[in-house]
């Protein structure tokens, strides 16, 4: 299904931010500068016209809260994705096949959708602006269109509630009482099929008796994973294995989850963030550099591993600050991001939030959409024949916070399958442990805690080994939580040993380091993600590599046609830009030079002549008729020797020329005599005036 909503008027969904010092209310818009409409915003109003319903008797209270959640329930029945606007996709191809930035960056593409509009506050007393009180609000245009996808959730989504809610809804964001806002919103495609998804990329004839299964999330809208604490302000930055486990399990028949489960045959890592097709790893805690140590020529800067305690005697150090690292040593971030939302009154009369009657303000942590996650499932033949019949059901994927509205739409696919084989005779006396996830511990007690003997027990545990020294470590502590939805409880909150944690190890006997080649798991709740391992031998120095972080590159297709017509209006407006500059820089201090000791006598008359006429005639033919036309041979010979420095027509076809050969594309201008007149000499009268003042007050210094 799809909401489509009319902007009837501008419309303001307001970020909560500004832009630099020209906006005071910016709106909501993407990385390519293209506006949307938040699903939270869409639902909160459609909700609102639910209530509406309920108050004038037309749907019992009830209905609405299996629709909308609340009362026994706390979910909704339907998803709703965030509202862009009609043909967004290929806006977004053309844009990233134009590949020249400087014309497609945010602030460009922004202004063929929205403007600016102002407005102050009135003293009512004087009847004059109230000073400071000028306020700059980015809107979108009137006549534009948004489409949102939505779905249903459960049984208890009510098709004709919902299309009857949404048919209601006719104001929405900022000033809806005062001129913004409104709407006409309407559902469509009530009766269209679910989208075909392929979720698995493998076959059971790939599968071996134990398995890794390579999965990959990409995230196509923002995505929240809320900390142990539940604070959605403050959003993870992987996706844990927990989150994984449970959209398996929600495909699956409860029966078989449980078997599964009972028999502990499934470990889902997490998912880290993936570069170059490599899913990264934390990077150890271990790792310092010297206090403003930067990337060398070669984007290298040289870190030390203080689990070996090098010798860095006269040096300030400090933590590198990396937060995931490649294959190739290469720092590697990810990108997150903060959205501002409010909650309304429960009076509804009230149009805004004010901190009490139950409204607040508040904020949402997120990790960016268009990112990669990578993770692995460990699963016997048996296992992974069952996860994959069940992934092959599945429909479209939502997981995170916040799902059921803007959050936690992604793209879930199983890749790639590999058989663990254990790798024997690895044998060294001497290794280190990185913690690649945290790790959960249980004393003799059973009670949970992060004493670093407890963890060597358990390390002697799974290799069959006791003589273990821990000879150095460097940990970070974290805690653990999380909800349960069967339960519908949170679950208990401790300590843990932090991902990025670094051991040093040491065994007189040895320490065969195959035994963790594919399964690298240890401590409590491995099935969830928890402790995972990188076990590797020491080495012989604490010198470390870093690689700087690398801007991704967007892979640009062979050009075709600007289907959305949007990179013809960017190339219109560098254009004007072009024209602008062509005569502030080229006419405008020709003249400036030629007048800089004597200007003409009369200029003043001839140009306030010359203004009269531009209002007049509309094109520059006529313009130049005019003006052989005039009496005063003086002022006719000062206002011909300006018209013939810009002829319009000359200019635009030179510039047109110029762009043409810069991004080689074809420009449509569309200009026909009148604009093109009107807009050339727009700015050169603009500017003569502004001369000719410049000029009067040098005369009068001297």
């Amino acid at each position: 299904m799809k909401i489509k909503i009319e902007l009837l008027s501008d419309l303001c969904t307001t970020s909560g931010e500004t832009y630099n010092s020209l906006v005071d209310t910016d709106i909501t818009y993407d990385e390519y500068g293209i506006p949307y409409i938040p699903a939270k915003r869409m639902k909160g109003c459609i909700r609102e016209a639910a209530l509406e319903l309920v108050e004038f008797g037309i749907i019992d209270k009830s209905m609405l809260h299996k629709v909308f959640g609340g009362g026994e329930s706390d979910k909704s029945s339907f998803w709703l994705s965030n509202a862009r606007v009609a043909d967004y996709d290929m806006y977004v191809n053309d844009i990233n096949n134009f590949g020249h930035e400087e014309i497609t960056r945010p602030q460009n593409v922004i202004k063929r959708f929205t403007y600016m509009r102002t407005q102050t506050s009135v003293d009512k007393d004087t009847g004059v602006a109230k000073e400071n009180s000028l306020r700059t609000i980015r809107v979108a245009k009137k006549g534009l269109v948004f489409e949102a996808d939505c779905g249903e959730l459960s049984g208890e989504f009510d098709i004709n509630v919902f299309k009857e809610a949404v048919s209601l809804v006719k104001h929405m964001g900022m000033s809806r009482t005062r001129g913004l806002g409104l709407v006409n919103m309407s559902l469509q495609d009530t009766d269209s099929l679910q989208k075909n998804v392929s979720h698995v990329q493998i076959t059971k004839q790939e599968l071996g008796e134990m398995n890794k299964i390579y999965y990959t999330i990409h995230l196509k809208s923002s995505m929240i994973c809320k900390s142990a604490s539940g604070n959605q302000a403050v959003s993870q930055n992987y996706i844990a294995g927990s989150k994984v486990l449970g959209l398996i399990a929600s495909c699956m028949d409860k029966d078989e989850y449980k078997n599964i489960m009972d028999a502990n045959s499934i470990i889902v890592s997490n998912a880290y963030i993936v570069n170059n097709s490599y899913r990264c790893v934390p990077a150890k805690i271990s790792l310092q550099k010297q206090k403003d140590q930067t990337y060398d020529n070669n984007g290298k800067m040289l870190v030390y591993n203080m689990i070996y305690n090098p010798d860095v005697t006269g040096k300030q150090m400090t933590p590198a600050g990396i937060a995931y690292i490649d294959k190739d040593n290469r720092k590697v971030s990810v990108d997150m991001q903060i959205s501002y939302h409010h909650r309304r009154p429960n009076d509804k009369s009230v149009g805004r939030a004010t901190g009490e009657d139950g409204s607040s303000f508040y904020q949402l942590s997120s990790i960016c959409a268009g990112q990669t996650f990578g993770g692995y499932i460990y699963a016997d033949r048996n296992t992974a024949e069952k996860i994959i019949d069940a992934l092959n059901n599945l429909g479209e994927v939502r997981i995170g916070y916040g799902r059921n509205s803007e959050f936690g739409a992604v793209d879930f696919k199983l890749e790639r399958v590999e058989h663990c084989i254990e790798d024997k005779n690895n044998i060294y006396k001497d290794i280190e442990i990185t913690l690649l996830s945290d790790v959960i511990l249980y004393n003799d007690n059973g009670v949970p805690t992060t004493d670093l003997t407890v963890l060597k027990k358990y390390i002697e545990d799974e290799i069959g080994n006791n003589d273990l020294t821990i000879k150095s470590s460097f940990l970070n502590y974290v805690t653990i939580g999380g909800f349960n939805v069967t339960w519908n409880r949170r679950k208990p909150v401790f300590n843990a040993i932090g991902k990025g944690s670094v051991i040093l190890v040491h065994s007189e006997k040895g320490i065969d380091t195959g035994k963790f080649s594919h399964h690298r798991f240890i401590g409590e709740r491995q099935y969830e993600g928890y402790g995972e391992m990188y076990v590797e031998e020491a080495r012989n120095k604490a010198e470390v590599y870093i690689l700087k972080e690398q801007i991704p590159e967007l892979a640009h297709e062979e050009r075709r046609a600007d289907m959305s017509g949007i990179i013809n209006d960017l190339l219109i407006d560098e254009l004007d830009k072009k024209i602008y500059a062509y005569i502030v820089d080229n006419v405008i201090e020709s003249l400036k030079d030629e007048y800089k000791k004597n200007s003409p006598a009369g200029i003043n008359a001839a140009l306030a002549k010359l203004r009269l006429i531009y209002k007049d005639v509309s094109t520059y033919e006529e313009m130049c008729h005019q003006i052989s036309e005039l009496v005063k041979t003086d002022k006719k010979n000062i206002c011909l020797e300006l018209c013939k420095k810009v002829n319009p027509e000359e200019i635009v076809c030179d510039k047109v020329k110029e762009l043409k050969e810069i991004y080689n594309m074809d420009i449509i201008t569309a200009y026909n005599d009148s604009e093109l007149y009107k807009k050339v000499y727009g700015i050169y009268i603009s500017e003569l005036k502004y001369l000719v003042k410049n000029l009067a007050k040098k005369e009068e210094k001297k």
